[in-house]
């Protein structure tokens, strides 16, 4: 594999250990990197803050409206393995560039649309951007530092961390857009970001690729199928039932294609996802931890966003301001960790943080529509401290199981599973909440005495995305956010088990000193 030039500092002397590599524009590289992944993920969250200004400009029907954001995030989740494997053929500078202004590019298609369906054409213009910066953003860093292992495991913290950033910041930076000028104004954010980002990537980041990369068509082919109908039938699923013909049938073909990209990529030569590196238990638990640990907060902060604005009726901007807490502690968590690399095995700091973050979600499964709000503050820090303890150190866990030769495909492996994880957060959340809200919602309205006639309107209303009048009447009101609430509370069930999971798995496979013959 070729990587970028760097200028090496060596000595003659035997009894002294080599100097550093010097690295030239070593920060401008990981600034490079980090803008690229801060615009990839605020696209997740703010979008989220904009979705009942779009509505009432548009007027989209509710059932729709879910789609501003899932787009995104599906064709990230179909196209992440590909973003990997073509940076690697074509170069990873080259892709990392054209993900950054395809970014810029949907969300200004969104900013300046006419229509709805306008609207999701940008958002997928961004998702094929985000899928292109999110794997070749760490690749910059891998490929760049792989000389001095300490800086890059470092930097990649930071990276990390700035994920973290991008997440809770969307809500707070969308909500102060969205009273200052207005729900298009959130969109235009990422193009003032991506002519700094294609400026210090010129300057600072050198070529790189690797020669004679095969494409692997196929295996691209099975995974962007098999992706997208696994998100599409999962999210599609909450609302019309998983009994539904077309949702089974979109799962099954998820299923099939998965099975065909495992098989196509163990007869590859050089396959795009390297499924044989995971016949190693430990990397494969390295792999689902850090799945997990995006799952998890992605998740949190997706329910919590629909919590705060939805049955409390915060606003936008209020909703930024309550989730800073779980920005902050994700921050300080990571630095943490980053100061225990080396001297705590990555396997137990995934262990503490995974557990952390199962305590986060029992705490929050305490919060109610007319709740204090320090219950929500105190499981935002939980969420934040325990993430930050697991995502960066997920790396670190799988670079310590493979050999050196390995470190790229094992980083891509990691980035693919970690956007997965981050993709699956909200398909899976955002069904769960939809089955169990629509299931309670009849018995919370009719525990409120709102006439059957009535009642049924609203479950209609609720289950197609329609409209009715009189929605807004206090016993209905209360109602719903009831019933919403008992959704959340059973998506946070399923966060707080694939945090239990998560810790359990680094508990057995990665906490403990690996055997003799790895590395």
């Amino acid at each position: 594999m070729s990587t970028v030039s760097a200028d090496s500092e060596g000595t003659d002397a035997p009894a002294q250990a080599p100097a550093a590599p010097v690295i030239p524009y070593a920060r401008l590289v990981l600034l490079a990197a980090c803008l690229g992944l801060f615009m990839s993920f605020i696209e997740v969250t703010a979008a989220i803050s904009t979705l009942r200004a779009l509505q009432v400009d548009m007027g989209v029907a509710p059932a729709d409206l879910s789609w501003v954001s899932s787009t995104y995030t599906l064709v990230v989740a179909a196209c992440v393995l590909s973003g990997g494997a073509l940076g690697e053929r074509f170069g990873r500078r080259r892709v990392f560039l054209t993900g950054v202004v395809l970014l810029a590019a949907g969300s200004l298609v969104v900013a300046s649309a006419h229509g709805f369906p306008q609207v999701l054409v940008g958002r997928g213009i961004s998702g094929l951007g985000g899928a292109l910066v999110l794997p070749t953003s760490l690749a910059l860093i891998t490929t760049t530092f792989f000389v001095d292992l300490p800086r890059m495991l470092r930097y990649i913290s930071v990276w990390v961390a700035v994920s973290g950033v991008g997440l809770a910041v969307g809500p707070l930076l969308g909500g102060t857009l969205l009273e200052v000028s207005g729900w298009r104004a959130v969109y235009l954010v990422n193009t003032p970001l991506a002519v700094v980002t294609v400026l210090v990537t010129l300057r600072a980041v050198a070529e790189s690729r690797v020669p004679g990369r095969p494409l692997d068509l196929a295996g691209q082919l099975w995974a962007v199928l098999g992706l997208s109908a696994l998100v599409y039938g999962i999210a599609v699923g909450g609302r019309a039932g998983y009994g539904d013909p077309v949702v089974a049938g979109v799962l099954v073909v998820a299923v099939v294609a998965l099975a065909a990209l495992v098989r196509t990529e163990l007869r590859a030569p050089l396959p795009m996802l390297d499924v044989r590196m995971m016949r190693n238990g430990r990397y494969a638990a390295a792999l689902c931890v850090a799945a997990a640990a995006l799952f998890v907060f992605v998740g949190v902060v997706f329910l919590e966003v629909l919590f705060l604005q939805r049955v409390q009726g915060v606003g936008p901007l209020g909703t930024g301001v309550r989730l800073l807490p779980a920005m902050l502690a994700f921050v300080a968590a990571t630095a943490v960790a980053q100061r225990l690399a080396g001297r705590v095995r990555a396997g137990r700091l995934l262990a503490a943080g995974s557990s952390l973050t199962t305590v986060a979600a029992l705490v929050l499964l305490l919060q109610r529509a007319g709740g204090a709000y320090p219950v929500t503050g105190i499981g935002l820090v939980l969420a934040g401290l325990g993430s930050g303890l697991v995502v960066a150190p997920s790396t670190a866990a799988a670079f310590e199981v493979v050999p050196g030769e390995k470190m790229s495909a094992a980083s891509s492996a990691v980035t693919a599973f970690r956007q997965v994880g981050s993709v699956l957060a909200t398909a899976v959340l955002g069904a769960v909440l939809a089955v169990r809200f629509l299931d309670v919602l009849p018995a919370r309205l009719a525990g409120r005495r709102v006439p059957p006639q009535v009642a049924d309107r609203v479950v209609e209303v609720a289950r197609t995305g329609g409209s009715a009048k009189g929605r807004s009447a206090q016993p209905i009101t209360d109602a719903v956010a009831s019933a919403f609430t008992a959704g959340v509370h059973s998506a946070l069930w399923v966060v707080a088990g694939a945090s239990c999971a998560a810790a359990l798995l680094a508990a057995l496979l990665l906490a403990r000193r690996p055997p003799a013959d790895t590395t």
